[in-house]
């Protein structure tokens, strides 16, 4: 067969939001290029962890589709840290998958590519907006994920703080507690609710109360010391709400103006702790991956 190859924007994402948690997720402006290519030949395991799992997903989709597998090359351009909790695990599995349909003749609607998205990423709260872009509402059902799009405001921004260490999902989850009474369920229940009609309805000064989670964020602070500290300097420089992205070590402050004297004060306090980190502000984006060669 002759070579094919197909390349794939993705955008990074945040999810959990906060009180969110395996269900909000949002596609940022901070986009990767994931390049797959069909050859003749043997079988080759990608060195790079990004590469192996584009593969992986790439051969995912030709195995569900009934298709022998070429052999499959894969490559990522990009700035985006792994391990940062900006979704790059999902922005390599979407990636992969919407190349591979593209190789084979694109068969699959890209909506109908979630659930296989979020079976190889085990949740779906990234998978969706990096498939889909915007804001994403998703929850498990027993035939697979349901979700809702929601299109982000023009007005509202993440002033990100990226820290120089990372927090592998799979080890910081392993510290989430096993049960939470009912006033800890409520808790986060209705701040998962608010903070999507705070969203939605452009009600920014709610975002302090609806950023506040008790599940996941206390427990993976026990990894990240300085994590309240710097959310207390976030607000104090005018954010609305901020919140760990996914599972750390990102720190995403929601902000209208003075982006950067926000991004500063985080940045301050996490020097004043020790920690090298570097600030990135960025827009919510209604586009998910896109075959753009």
């Amino acid at each position: 067969m002759p070579e094919q190859r197909v390349t794939v924007r993705v955008p990074a994402t945040s999810a959990n939001l906060g009180p969110g948690f395996d269900s909000l997720g949002v596609a940022l402006d901070w986009t990767a290029r994931i390049t797959v290519t069909a050859v003749e030949g043997a079988l080759v395991e990608p060195e790079h962890p990004m590469e192996r799992m584009i593969v992986a997903a790439a051969a995912a989709l030709y195995e569900a589709a009934g298709e022998r597998r070429p052999a499959l090359r894969a490559t990522y351009e990009g700035d985006m840290p792994v391990g940062r909790g900006l979704g790059m695990s999902a922005a390599a599995r979407v990636g992969g998958l919407v190349a591979a349909n593209h190789l084979l003749g694109g068969r699959v609607a890209i909506a109908d590519l979630l659930p296989l998205a979020a079976k190889l990423e085990g949740h779906a709260d990234n998978a969706a907006p990096a498939l889909l872009g915007g804001l994403q509402v998703v929850v498990e059902d027993d035939d697979g994920p349901v979700h809702a799009t929601i299109a982000p405001p023009d007005d509202l921004r993440l002033a990100l703080l990226i820290p120089d260490f990372d927090m592998p999902t799979h080890e910081s989850r392993k510290r989430l507690p096993d049960r939470l009474t009912r006033n800890q369920a409520v808790h986060n229940i209705g701040r998962a609710a608010l903070i999507v009609a705070a969203i939605t309805q452009h009600r920014y000064e709610l975002l302090r109360v609806a950023t506040e989670d008790i599940l996941h964020q206390p427990a993976r602070s026990t990894l990240f010391p300085a994590m309240y500290p710097i959310f207390e300097a976030a607000r104090a420089a005018g954010a609305h709400g901020v919140y760990l992205s996914g599972g750390g070590s990102t720190i995403a402050a929601f902000v209208t103006t003075d982006a950067e004297g926000v991004a500063a004060a985080m940045r301050e306090v996490a020097a004043a702790h020790g920690l090298d980190a570097v600030t990135r502000v960025v827009a919510m984006s209604a586009r998910g991956a896109e075959v753009v060669a």
